[in-house]
């Protein structure tokens, strides 16, 4: 870390200084020093611009700009502060992404929600929001969502009549006499979810994709700030159902970093144990979507029969099988009854006895030989540039995984290392899920058999160790917390004020942005039918998209 801080010495900080073991943390004096610390951190290695977080302090009359730098190869972490102005007309800042790929879509969030400007940005338009909130940046504090939101049915005329002059440009601008169109893929394809891609295409040869999203943005970043920090998780595991259990751990260990408490021992354990059955299902769920995008759907009702034995340790545990408000500030929200791992022995067995038929029928499909280990081919540079994570960076050969780089909950503990496939294909990203499914019910059978012994030894005691009390007011601070999802890096950045009762400022950074960003160049000159391949190989969820 000492040449990370070296990089960055001969510009005027406010502070350079070790945060945590993987990362250093610096405040610039003067934010039009950004694009030469920036460059200095990319020739240094840190790659990566994982994403940027804004936070608003309206009664300083400042915006203070937050960067978060990564080197995928040697775990090196930087976050890179700035203040700017608020006042619209003067809150502008450098564009990083002529530097870095990765940032054009977190700066064209940060533009939508909080008025930033980008100077340099190739292409600074909204994101997210809908057209009713273009130029009314609905994440600045004094921000009125009342008043906004009592204009309903104006906002819908809004909404209609972008998409009618939307539409009509098209009329004018396309050749009528030539074989160029743009077609609407979504947002009600039944491969597409809640996205519509803007297909720009001649024939069925793709000249150009242009995603838009947000059909499904709750604000969940703001919504947070209007709960108490026990009452925010209910927002958190809303980023993705999917896998609900790690995105809570991550918002919790940030809430646990300011609040200065250390969770049990137990509590980790049921933390990994819990976050690798919503993997899980996560990735049951990311596979069999992958082959729906296909037109075979029987892989899909496989792979959700296996799905329930792991819902049913879920629902076991909190009542819940999927919005189970199962973690929270100061450990794991509940006691733990041992019939739990009844349970979990069932969804192993069940896993043990069914994942040789699933991989022996679906991995060696002609589709995947012929088109999926043919297309979406994405390079191990190319990777790290654009800030992918999760199975899609690790199939084209990027050694990432927080539960190895940066290890939290009782991962330290664990047995396991990267897995990862060279190729960076689709097929290549299918079949990484395959081994990321067992490499999980060995993480499983680890955490069950530690609490088992921990318990039956007296070290653990399930009936208190699960929770430890976390204070309902904090004080001032701010935190980085990270943790491997099931799509990926999840990155929470939470800000808190004085004797607070809820966030001032939670930014979730969570990898379907990146994944989506990247359709554009893996899908030109690709052909129509290539859509939902791609696109289902990249483990998109809407939920972590839109937020």
């Amino acid at each position: 870390m000492e040449r990370v801080k070296k990089a960055l010495e001969g510009i005027d900080t406010h502070h350079l200084e070790d945060y945590k073991p993987a990362w250093v943390k610096a405040k610039l004096q003067n934010p039009a020093d950004l694009l030469a610390a920036a460059k200095a951190l990319k020739a240094e290695g840190l790659r990566t611009l994982s994403t940027v977080s804004p936070t608003d302090f309206v009664d300083e009359g400042r915006m203070e700009m937050n960067y978060f730098f990564e080197d995928l190869e040697t775990r090196r972490n930087c976050w890179l502060k700035c203040d700017i102005p608020r006042e619209l007309e003067a809150c502008r800042i450098d564009s990083l992404t002529p530097l870095f790929p990765s940032a054009e879509w977190h700066e064209r969030e940060a533009w939508s929600m909080f008025g930033v400007r980008f100077e340099g940005h190739p292409d600074l338009r909204p994101l997210i929001v809908s057209q009713d909130y273009y130029g009314k940046f609905p994440f600045r504090g004094d921000f009125d969502w009342e008043a906004h939101e009592a204009n309903q049915v104006e906002h819908i005329e809004t909404i209609v009549q972008a998409f009618k002059s939307e539409q009509g440009a098209n009329d004018r601008t396309l050749d009528p006499d030539g074989s160029e169109v743009v077609l609407n893929w979504g947002p009600t394809h039944p491969a597409s979810g809640p996205i519509r891609l803007k297909v720009r295409c001649d024939g069925e040869e793709i000249l150009g994709i242009d995603p838009e999203i947000g059909y499904v943005w709750r604000a969940l970043e703001d919504l947070v700030t209007r709960k108490d920090f026990v009452g925010a998780i209910v927002a958190v595991e809303r980023l993705c159902f999917m896998d609900n259990i790690n995105s809570m751990t991550g918002y919790c260990m940030a809430v646990e970093e300011i609040a200065g408490v250390e969770i049990t021992e137990f509590a980790k354990w049921m933390r990994v144990l819990l976050g690798e059955c919503a993997r899980i299902s996560s990735h049951m769920m990311g596979m069999g979507n992958f082959y729906n995008t296909m037109g075979l759907h029987t892989m899909m009702l496989w792979n959700l029969d296996v799905r329930e034995y792991f819902l049913d340790v879920l629902e076991s545990y909190s009542g819940a099988r999927i919005a189970t408000a199962a973690i929270e500030p100061g450990g794991v929200r509940y006691p733990l009854e041992m019939a739990l791992m009844t349970e979990l022995q069932k969804a192993l067995e069940k896993f043990d006895a069914t994942i040789g038929d699933i991989e022996a029928v679906f991995a060696k499909n002609p589709t995947m030989r012929k088109r999926a280990a043919k297309i979406g081919r994405i390079g191990y540079d190319e990777a790290i540039a654009w800030g992918l994570s999760g199975p899609v960076a690790r199939a084209s050969g990027v050694k990432t995984d927080i539960r190895l780089c940066e290890p939290y909950a009782a991962y330290d503990q664990v047995e396991m290392d990267y897995i990862t496939r060279e190729g960076g294909t689709a097929a290549d990203r299918f079949a990484l899920l395959f081994a990321e499914l067992k490499q999980s019910v060995a993480i499983l059978k680890q955490a069950k058999r530690r609490i088992e012994e921990g318990v039956a030894s007296g070290d653990f005691d399930p009936a208190k160790d699960h929770l430890v009390k976390v204070p309902k007011k904090l004080p001032a601070g701010e935190a980085v917390s990270r943790v491997e999802w099931a799509r990926g890096e999840v990155l929470m950045h939470l800000v808190t004020r004085d004797k607070a009762k809820s966030p001032h400022r939670l930014k979730m950074r969570a990898p379907s942005v990146n994944h989506t960003m990247i359709l554009d160049r893996l899908l030109r000159g690709e052909t129509l039918s290539d859509i939902p391949l791609v696109f289902g190989s990249l483990y998109i969820c809407q939920g972590d998209l839109d937020r």
